[in-house]
């Protein structure tokens, strides 16, 4: 006869031999190094598919462990800064930050935008459109502007605005060499691509 235990026990024992179920040995879980790649990879994959049916060449990729993210959680936003890069404390503030590279001179201005009735948003998107045919821009959706082109300064500019829920908006701008576009392009695009909202 099998002794009356007290329903603690009862409970213990039976949570007990439930976890004793089959383990993986820890060799056979892959490394956050492993994963990392394989995100990489897949991320990648995806980019040459939409080249290939872009018609073009695939872009070239990016390290994504060379850069750092920059969250401005009084924003509500991120966006992945390469690790190199100095903030630009002048042109910075609680709204966003300015980065640049010592070495070619690229720059990297992130900041919110207070949108009223819309007003912020469309002297934005006019601001770009007012840049002739130096800057070409196109609405990717209601709350996502994009652009890209050459100044008459010999640099490229590539942009991105998210409007938030809240009308407020985020703009990433990067402005590099345009003698340099083919090299930095890819770079330029990880970086615009990487703003997110929170």
């Amino acid at each position: 006869m099998f002794p009356i235990l007290p329903i603690g026990a009862t409970t213990t024992l039976a949570l007990l031999l439930s976890a004793c179920g089959k383990q993986e040995a820890v060799g056979d879980v892959p490394s956050s190094e492993e994963l990392a790649q394989q995100a990489d990879a897949a991320s990648q994959a995806i980019r040459d598919e939409a080249a290939a049916a872009e018609g073009g060449k695939a872009t070239t990729a990016i390290d994504l462990t060379t850069l750092d993210s920059y969250t401005n959680a009084l924003r509500g936003y991120t966006i992945m800064v390469p690790g190199g890069w100095e903030v630009d404390e002048a042109n910075s503030d609680d709204n966003g930050q300015t980065y640049t590279d010592a070495e070619s001179g690229a720059k990297l201005a992130v900041t919110w935008i207070e949108n009223r009735e819309d007003a912020a948003w469309s002297k934005a998107v006019q601001t770009v459109d007012d840049r002739g045919e130096a800057m070409a821009g196109a609405a990717v959706g209601e709350n996502e502007y994009r652009a890209s082109g050459i100044l008459t300064n010999g640099q490229k500019s590539s942009l991105r605005m998210l409007r938030k829920p809240d009308g407020t908006m985020i703009k990433a701008e990067i402005t590099y060499a345009a003698d340099q576009a083919e090299a930095d392009d890819p770079l330029a695009a990880t970086i615009l691509d990487s703003l997110t909202l929170q």
